[in-house]
């Protein structure tokens, strides 16, 4: 006995899983994934976090490829924890332009980083 499948039904089932697929290079991560698991693993590799961010940010920029969501505000939270407050702000504010929706958080983020508020200290290896 077999058992006929219409060729709607095969073109529908191909597209379903074809059409979840998604697009793993519409934004820039570079190593960010890796680099924040380290660093969750042992905080003392916050430096090597913070370089990881930066290369994959000027690498984006040189390609022209669009920075993930989130990762100019992680650099600059970065840079804020280490003191940085007015290379912290650019960040943030950079964040905010190319990501419209964070504007609130960026904001809030870059007032803080003005008004000299203390943020945790990263801790350095």
């Amino acid at each position: 006995m077999s058992v006929r499948v219409p060729m709607g039904m095969v073109a529908l089932g191909a597209f379903s899983l074809f059409g979840c697929a998604t697009n793993h290079d519409k934004y820039a991560w570079g190593s960010y994934d890796p680099a924040l698991y380290a660093y969750y693993k042992s905080p003392a590799k916050v430096t090597a976090l913070a370089q990881t961010l930066q290369d994959t940010i000027s690498e984006s920029d040189a390609k022209n490829v669009p920075v993930a969501p989130g990762l100019r505000a992680e650099y600059g939270y970065l840079l804020l924890q280490q003191g940085n407050s007015a290379q912290a702000v650019v960040y943030f504010q950079a964040e905010e332009r190319q990501w419209p929706e964070s504007k609130v958080f960026m904001d809030r983020m870059i007032q803080v980083a003005s008004s000299g508020q203390r943020t945790p200290k990263a801790k350095e290896p």
